[in-house]
């Protein structure tokens, strides 16, 4: 389905750069557009922009700032801003932003189409993008079917919930997960996490996402309850669980928070294990937009664009493990082994991305009456 994001083995591009006249970063590999000239003018002045979303850790954010400096020539006391919250409490913060007119954040990323939608439709809440990267991001997000607004809301990553497990845990040597129905095994009883799904966004779509292509997850709960799971939100908490065997298996995870804690203790590498469902594994594309009124305008817009660009995936991607949706794009070596071949995957969405959230409430009741 996704012929084109499959990850191939590449090794990076060398980068020679040469300091203009202006005191822009002209890039060997590929020259900063027009656009993003224009941007970076106004963004120097500005002196700084702030994005929150629920993805980039401390060490994704301190070389995403330091990437993006350095390619738009913006000083050493430019500061990108990096907040990072749960995926509905984002959108509570910039709602609550909108609501008021009073404005802290700058650039909103999070999967939530339902809301970048009606932000957009009801406030006019994002600023128009005139972006010199879309053009390359944009048939792929659409042979995916993921939701996009351009020029107001662009969708420059994604990922997709897998389990994950520590096999050097007492009874998790013969654990292995390619289906909803082995998560809940009795083999694994006391050992489980059951992600919360009233406090996430993705969650719930994944979880609409099954039942729309015939998972029964009322069956699936049912079992999962049987196994005395713990409830947990955030997947770096559930990870840490998982790594001190407190609660060995995870359902919905993240292989690049495997891949972080790897990089801090590499033995972790042949104990962690992530697998994947056969019933199809939901791409949860991530929306982007630069919120009107936010107080550093030109710098906002400037960093959806490098969201776009190459060089902002090989940030994002490497530091993640997670997918860009640019047409030929190859992940950065360090994260290919917990990148998924898309092309081998059955892959899911939703049927209408905008009005699964009138489902939220339903399906979210479900979970409550198991698990809470």
């Amino acid at each position: 389905m996704l012929k084109h994001l499959r990850f191939l083995s590449v090794s990076f591009l060398a980068i020679a750069f040469a300091i203009s006249s202006f005191g822009f970063v002209k890039l060997a590999s590929a020259d900063v557009s027009p656009q993003e000239k224009k941007l970076a003018r106004a963004a120097k002045k500005e002196g700084a922009v702030t994005i929150i979303n629920p993805l980039f850790s401390d060490r994704t954010a301190k070389r995403m700032q330091r990437v993006f400096i350095k390619r738009y020539g913006l000083g050493n006391s430019f500061r990108l801003n990096n907040i990072r919250k749960g995926t509905g409490s984002t959108v509570a913060t910039v709602r609550q932003e909108i609501k008021a007119g009073k404005f802290t954040i700058d650039v909103h990323l999070v999967s939530a189409p339902g809301f970048f939608y009606a932000a957009q439709k009801k406030k006019k809440a994002f600023a128009k993008l005139d972006s010199a990267h879309w053009k390359d991001n944009v048939e792929l997000v659409e042979k995916a079917g993921q939701y996009h607004n351009y020029p107001y809301v662009v969708t420059p990553l994604a990922y997709t919930f897998q389990p994950v497990w520590n096999s050097s845990c007492p009874g998790m040597k013969d654990i292995n997960v390619t289906s909803y129905a082995d998560t809940v095994q009795p083999a694994l009883t006391g050992k489980t996490i059951s992600p919360d799904i009233t406090k996430s966004f993705t969650y719930t779509n994944t979880v609409i996402s099954l039942i729309e292509n015939g998972v029964n997850m009322n069956a699936i709960w049912d079992k999962l309850k049987a196994t005395k799971p713990i409830v947990e939100f955030r997947t770096e908490p559930k990870m840490q669980l998982v790594i001190a065997c407190e609660r060995p298996f995870d359902m919905h995870n993240l292989s690049g928070r495997v891949y972080q804690n790897v990089l801090k203790k590499p033995e972790l590498a042949k104990k962690i294990k992530i697998g994947y469902y056969k019933e199809g594994q939901v791409l949860l594309g991530n929306q982007a937009a630069a919120v009107k009124g936010g107080p550093h305008p030109n710098a906002g817009k400037l960093l959806v664009d490098f969201l776009l660009s190459k060089e902002g995936a090989d940030v994002f991607v490497e530091g993640e493990a997670i997918y860009s949706f640019r047409k030929g794009y190859t992940a950065p070596a360090a994260a290919r082994p917990y990148l998924l071949d898309l092309s081998k995957h059955k892959l899911l969405g939703l049927k209408d991305w905008v009005g699964a959230q009138k489902k939220f409430k339903k399906v979210r009741g479900e979970w409550i009456k198991r698990f809470k």
